[in-house]
Formats: structure tokens, sequence, C-alpha cells
């Protein structure tokens, strides 16, 4: 199996350097906005289909680290000009005829040295071309029009494109679904599907056949010098292919529907493609179709490397969040030190806060509704600062499942205050105290009395004679609880916890938050 065993970056976009390792097989790219996913991918393309090599040097401006323009505007010269730098490591079948063609001694960033397989590109000021430009730069301007852009293979053979090592394969359903979109996957299915010697043969007979197509037409000259014919450069076989399915073209097809047919075809065993790169497929899916491209994937794609970018948790966790790498900060996290059983329980669980929890900044893991409705309030009333404001998240994780939540925050070094139930359980009180003694960045917060069971009687219990006259109850009704009389006011909080938390929330008043709340929202601020 052939695929990218890891990328090196200097000076790209939002990366100014970084190494991202990918497994052989499923690779999950996620990140807040902006945060880089999409520009790994496209570090990807600009390698192996050599992006940009015609365009316009202008373009170059927005490929540039901000920091290392920032850095050459703060001190111009030719030394501190910004440049770009790409390095795909491969791994290759070495029987195939081409391997030798990339292997080949390379220099990396920090002094690495190595013999490997692989392809570098390079987009660097060329000083002998630039000579005497020494003025210009040193009052800070790019000279744009004087960068080269070079691939190289790794054994210093210059790299194009006709023998690429790898047929990879890029699906973009972020973008729409007209024009540049269907041309660009029409024509890498078809560089994929067939090799040159085939492509080749279809393009000449394409082109004879249309020239005595047109002939067939039968139409007049122009006059005794001039007629009208077809300029094989204006009509090339693969900017007109289109994929059809039931007579239909792809490009008719709803964008939902388009993104599931081009998942298939990618991963059909007649497309024989070692990478598939796959741009948010998420985009115009309902949960059903979803739910058939992730079993298409999960079915069908195993004998391809895959790389998917997404905002999507039932994504990233249907299949299997060992498999996340995480961009944050400028660089990337693995989560496949995850333990198995932690991965298998989110893959399992619909509806669950994985990346709700992973992109945040800091968060508090809370039960349920209640808590979940209060919270932020409380919150404002100790600090004097909303959650938003300190960019903190509060999720409700239910139950003991919090212990699930808490691995991944251990994995990605991540601060987060859990607030729960003791549910009078002594040995509960202390594990979780030998577990904050264990754990820097992660803390249980609960009552530290078994009287103090539960979220409402601590709450109750601070809060007695405010409760008891914003609490409306039935008169002579009790309000039982596991069959426990805890009366009527406690016990319609604990029957109807929602309801109450909301009633709560909405009357203005001030409450006093039990000790272990306050705990946490100042462990978290420490």
């Amino acid at each position: 199996m052939s695929y990218i065993k890891s990328i090196h970056i200097e000076g790209f976009k939002k990366f100014k350097f970084v190494d991202v390792s990918l497994n052989p097989h499923m690779n999950i790219i996620v990140g807040e906005n902006e945060a880089g996913k999409s520009t790994i991918l496209e570090a990807i393309r600009i390698v192996l289909n050599q992006q940009y090599r015609n365009a316009d040097k202008s373009v170059l401006s927005d490929l540039f680290n901000a920091e290392n323009v920032a850095a050459f505007k703060a001190n111009p010269s030719v030394k501190t000009l910004p440049k770009i730098v790409i390095e795909l490591f491969l791994e290759l079948d070495t029987h195939k005829k081409d391997a030798p063609y990339y292997y080949g001694e390379v220099y990396g960033g920090r002094g690495r040295k190595d013999e490997k397989y692989g392809i570098r590109f390079e987009c660097i000021f060329d000083a002998e071309l630039g000579s005497g430009l020494e003025g210009f730069i040193s009052e800070g301007n790019l000279p744009l029009e004087y960068y080269s852009l070079t691939w190289t293979t790794f054994a210093k053979n210059p790299y194009r494109t006709i023998k690429r090592p790898l047929n990879f394969l890029f699906i973009n359903a972020a973008t729409s679904a007209a024009g540049p979109s269907f041309n660009y996957y029409n024509k890498s299915l078809f560089n994929s599907k067939y090799d040159n010697e085939t492509q080749a043969r279809a393009k000449n007979e394409f082109r004879a056949k249309l020239d005595s197509a047109f002939d067939s037409v039968g139409l007049d000259p122009i006059d005794k010098k001039r007629r009208f014919g077809i300029d094989g450069k204006k009509v090339q076989l693969e900017n007109i292919i289109s994929v059809f399915e039931d007579s239909i073209p792809l490009e008719n097809r709803g964008s939902g529907m388009e993104s599931l047919i081009k998942t298939q075809i990618a991963f059909s065993k007649a497309s024989a493609l070692d990478v598939v790169l796959m741009e948010e497929p998420e985009n115009h899916l309902c949960f059903t179709t979803m739910r058939k491209m992730l079993n298409e994937i999960s079915a069908n794609g195993k004998g391809s490397q895959i790389i998917i970018t997404t905002h999507s948790n039932m994504i990233a966790c249907t299949l299997n969040l060992s498999n996340v790498l995480w961009v944050t900060e400028g660089c990337t996290q693995s989560l496949r030190d995850v333990p198995g059983d932690v991965a298998e329980f989110f893959t399992k669980a619909d509806n669950n806060a994985f990346l709700q929890l992973l992109l945040s900044k800091r968060a508090i893991l809370v039960e349920g509704a209640t808590e979940y409705i209060l919270l932020p309030k409380l919150y404002e009333q100790l600090t004097g600062r909303t959650v938003e404001d300190d960019e903190v998240t509060v999720i409700p994780c239910g139950g003991v499942s919090y212990k699930r939540y808490l691995a991944i925050a251990e994995c990605a070094n991540k601060k987060v205050a859990v607030i729960t139930d003791n549910d009078g359980d002594s040995d509960g009180i202390s594990e979780a105290n030998k577990y904050n003694s264990l754990h820097d960045c992660q803390h249980v917060f609960m009552d530290q009395t078994i009287e103090g069971w539960t979220w409402e009687v601590c709450f109750y219990k601070e809060n007695k004679e405010t409760l008891d006259g914003l609490i409306k109850v039935a008169p002579k009704a009790k309000y039982l609880f596991n069959k426990k009389d805890y009366g009527p006011v406690l016990g319609k909080m604990l029957n109807n916890k929602a309801d109450v938390a909301y009633q709560m929330l909405i009357s203005g008043i001030k409450f006093t938050a039990p000790k272990y709340v306050k705990d946490a929202i100042a462990w978290l601020n420490e």
C-alpha cells in the first residue's frame, strides 16, 4: 500500500513550522475555523498536483505565513524574505519501477537528515534572477515576480504530475457543485482510473473522431481559402467529460447526492485510489445521507488512505476518534492514544459532545439539564464575567460518562472541571479526591458529604428561604422522590429538575452557589 507518511510545512499560510504525521488508513482533521485544516489538504495538492505552477505570482502574497511576512517588514533584507517549503514523505511499493525516482537524502528543518521516499516543494526568492533588487527589498517590498517555484523528488529528480507516485482524488463538498469543482473532480478521476497509455489513446481517438464528426456535418467553405474546423486546444477530452449515473450527469444531481456518489466512486474497487482527500463531506447532507456516506467510507475505503477535514461530530466519532488530528495554534495533535473503550463509546453514543470539548478553550462538564441551565448564571455572579467572555464551554455529558470525556481532555491537555453529584457514595468522594491529586489540568468537584448527595439538595440547603418563596407547590401535595418525602419544595425540585431550574433562571434572583460549585469555578480561573 502506498500512502503519505507525513508532511513537513514551513512558512505556508497558518503554519510557520509544522510536521504532521498521518495514519496509513484513516485521518480525521478537526479544528476551529481558520485553524489550518484546509491548509494541510492544500499543501498536499500543491506538491502532488503542482498547484500554482502556472499561476500569477501575485497569489504568493496570500500563501506566505503572516508572521514571516511581518518579520520581513520589521527587518527587510534578502536574508529575511519569506519562503515556503513543503515536503511529502511517502511510503511506496519498492517493487514499482518508479519508486527509486523518489528515494534519496532529504534535509529538513531542525537539522533533519535521512533517506526517504518523497517530494519537496520550494517557493523561494531567486537571488540570481533578482540580482540588483537589494534596494527595492530593503524598503520592505516583496519581489514576488522573482520567486521561483520548484518541485523535486528526494532523489533530486524534477517532479512532474505525469509521473505522480500516488493515485489520489480530492473531493470538496465545501464548495458549490458548479463549474470548476466538477471539472477538477472529473479530470482527477479520469487520471486516476486510467494509466498514461490508455489516456493518450483515448485522447487521440477522440480528437480524430471529433474532426471526422465535424466534417460529416457538411458545412460549405467560407471562401476559396477558408473553412470552419475544430480547434483541438479548445476541445480537450479531460475538460468535457462528465460522470453519468442512470443517464444523468453528476452535475445535475442534488448537492447532497453529489457528495455521496463521489464518495462511492472514489472507494469503488475499480478506482484503485491510494489517497482520497475529503473537504468537509458533511456539507449539504441530511442525517440519513450522512450515515450512508459514513457506511460507504467504513465498508469500502479500507484500501485507501483517507484524509478528511470536518466540523461534524458524527464523522469524527463514527470513524473513530483515535484517528483524529486536532489542529490548534499552528500545530497538530493526535488522539491516537485515546483508550480503545473510550473511542468505542463515542463511536456508539449519538449526540455526544466530543468536538465541543476538543475545540473549547476550557470546559465545565455537568451531569444534566439543571446544571447546564443555571451554571452560566452562577459563573457570571461569581466572576463578574460571562462564560462567553472567558471562552469557557459548559457541556452536559450525562452521569458517569464524564470519565470518558476526561480521557479526551487528558490526551488534549485541556483544562476541564467536572461538577457532579456524589450520589451518597463516600467511596466516590474519595475516588474523586484521589483523581484530583494525580491530575493538574482536570479536576472533579462534588459535595464532600454524603448528605449533599445531589445538586438540588445542595442548592436547596444554601437557598432554602428564597426557594420556599419562589417555587409554588400544590396544597397538601406530596412530591415523593424514590418513594421518599423530602418536603414539598425540594421534592418538586427533584421531580421537575429542568422546569424548576428554568424558573430559577428567569426569576432574576441572585442565588448562593454550593461550595463545590464555587470551588470548581475558582479552580478553573486559577
